[in-house]
């Protein structure tokens, strides 16, 4: 019954896919959007600026950042899920258009993007779902030196302690790191880390 369970969830919201995949994918669009306007927020991108978006889901952070950073600037989107860049794209149909949202097959270690072309890497509840230390490893390459790396994610998806994320990101080269859990009322707290990769 638990392995049931298991391939369910997948399907809905780990490795969303399927009628069950966009049943999800309008879940994540409700249920994240508060991560999402607060990772757009604290990073408070300038126009013309060039964001990565690791597992973008249905595109509210995407359409949120593009918003920010438009016309001149670039939101790069990599899922590997269909279903999820699907539900993006149409999200984001105009910004495609007007080529400010690039939306592409990818996951945290392979983003397909060039040595230190992003001014920063956003990560809104998928963190969980990456090879962490691969995935932390691959941000700080696409980074210019003094780009941001911004996590949210739900404690209660994490898979580790919030502290052992801040010292992963750490542990990878990242500088500045800063670590807060953000209580709420109508979901468990939002583990936050903020990081600078260095200048030097």
């Amino acid at each position: 019954m638990t392995k049931i369970r298991e391939r369910v969830f997948d399907a809905f919201f780990g490795h969303p896919r399927g009628l069950p995949g966009r049943i999800g994918g309008a879940i994540m669009a409700r249920g994240n959007a508060d991560q999402e306007h607060w990772a757009v927020d604290r990073l408070a991108p300038p126009v013309g600026a060039h964001l990565l978006v690791v597992g973008h889901g249905p595109g509210v952070g995407l359409a949120l950042a593009a918003g920010r950073v438009g016309p001149t600037g670039r939101v790069v989107g990599v899922d590997p899920s269909a279903t999820m860049r699907q539900l993006a794209t149409a999200r984001c149909a105009e910004a495609i258009a007007a080529g400010v949202v690039e939306i592409r097959d990818g996951a945290a270690d392979r983003t397909g993007c060039a040595d230190a072309s992003m001014d920063a890497v956003v990560s809104v509840n998928n963190v969980m779902l990456w090879d962490r230390q691969a995935g932390l490893a691959e941000a700080v390459r696409v980074l210019r030196p003094g780009g941001l790396l911004v996590i949210t994610v739900h404690r209660h998806v994490l898979d580790t302690s919030a502290e052992h994320l801040a010292n992963d990101v750490a542990a990878v080269g990242f500088v500045d790191v800063s670590l807060q859990v953000r209580p709420r009322r109508m979901n468990s707290p939002a583990i936050e880390v903020v990081a600078r990769r260095p200048t030097g």
